[in-house]
């Protein structure tokens, strides 16, 4: 007996029976699920370009507080490994170079795979400071020269000049430091104020101690002059200025501390410049001199009279000054008025009235 099967009228790819060809669907079923799976993965392991998260940018030049350079202070964007140290900073207050291939490099190895030079080649790295000048130092000695006892209550610390044996060179401090500069310990000798101070600068990882030595000066303002003065010169605002000198020198007891207070008057000797002076010193500027011919005029309610006269001592505006009338050979006593001026007031006149009569 034979045995025939039906044909299907579809053609068929590959020669095959029936049981074969549905062995070879799951086959190649399973085969595009596998490719779909893998494609997928393959996405999430090695994602495109178009899909890859944005490189970080790397700074050209690079500013730290710290001792150390990080991850983050190189690339904006570091994302949660910007606190990743890199390289040790230089030291204070200096900048230094480092390489931007080398940059690139070590960030990769700390986990910045995105990490590039875009161009760059060397890149600026200052580490930040606090500059320590000498007046900061000398100031901090002063304040403590004030607390030792003998100290009057009428001196303040801009009565205290501190002169350094030797100049005082900048110091760097580190900025974070909150007392960056201090006096670990002074030795003061109240006779002569000289002093022996040990100072710390604190720098961050280490301290640096300078040892200084010096006098502390008790000062008081006084009026100087800014230059010569002739006797007989007049002030003006340019010829003086206010300047403190020590205490212990002679001449400072009555020297004036306000320049307006002489300024327009005339120095009665000769004085030289930066000297201190007092208002003793000079006097109000002479207009009439001595022999020089005056105008005199008498002056009343109702006339005035005017004659000629010889001064016969010189004065200031409003001075007092004796003047001869040459007609008359009499001396009569007027009053300064002005360049060549003289004047006589004529006394008041008392008129008799009638009042009540008080018992």
């Amino acid at each position: 007996m034979k045995y025939s099967a039906r044909r299907d009228p579809r053609p068929c790819l590959f020669s095959c029976s029936g049981e074969a060809g549905e062995r070879l669907v799951r086959t190649l079923l399973g085969a595009a699920t596998l490719a779909l799976l893998a494609t997928l993965l393959l996405s999430i392991i090695d994602p495109s370009p178009a899909a890859s998260a944005e490189a970080p940018t790397l700074r050209s030049s690079v500013s730290v507080n710290g001792d150390v350079v990080t991850l983050g202070d190189f690339f904006d964007d570091a994302g949660p490994l910007a606190d990743r140290p890199l390289f040790r900073a230089p030291d204070l207050g200096t900048t230094g170079p480092v390489s931007a291939a080398r940059v690139v490099d070590m960030a990769r190895a700390a986990g910045l795979a995105t990490a590039r030079a875009d161009g760059l080649v060397e890149i600026s790295v200052t580490r930040l400071s606090r500059s320590v000048e000498a007046t900061e130092i000398a100031r901090l000695i002063a304040t403590e020269a004030l607390r030792r006892p003998g100290r009057t209550d009428d001196v303040s610390i801009d009565d205290l000049d501190v002169v350094f044996d030797a100049p005082v060179e900048p110091r760097h401090a580190d900025v974070r430091a909150e007392v960056p500069v201090r006096i670990v310990s002074l030795s003061l000798n109240p006779m002569n104020g000289r002093f022996d101070a040990l100072v710390q600068i604190d720098q961050g990882e280490r301290n640096e101690r300078v040892h200084l030595r010096g006098q502390v000066v008790e000062t008081a303002a006084v009026t100087v002059l800014n230059r010569p003065l002739s006797r007989g010169d007049i002030v003006t605002a340019d010829d003086v200025r206010v300047d403190r000198q020590p205490r212990s020198r002679s001449g400072l007891l009555h020297s004036i501390v306000d320049p307006s207070e002489i300024v327009g008057r005339q120095a009665r000797c000769a004085l030289r410049a930066g000297q201190a002076v007092a208002a003793a010193d000079f006097a109000r500027p002479q207009i009439v001199a001595r022999g020089e011919t005056v105008t005199i005029v008498f002056r009343t309610r109702a006339l005035q009279v005017t004659a000629r006269g010889q001064a016969l001592q010189a004065g200031a505006l409003g001075d007092m000054v004796p003047v001869l009338n040459p007609q008359s050979k009499r001396t009569i006593h007027a009053t300064v008025a002005g360049p060549g001026l003289v004047e006589i007031a004529a006394p008041a006149t008392a008129v008799a009235s009638i009042g009540k009569v008080v018992k």
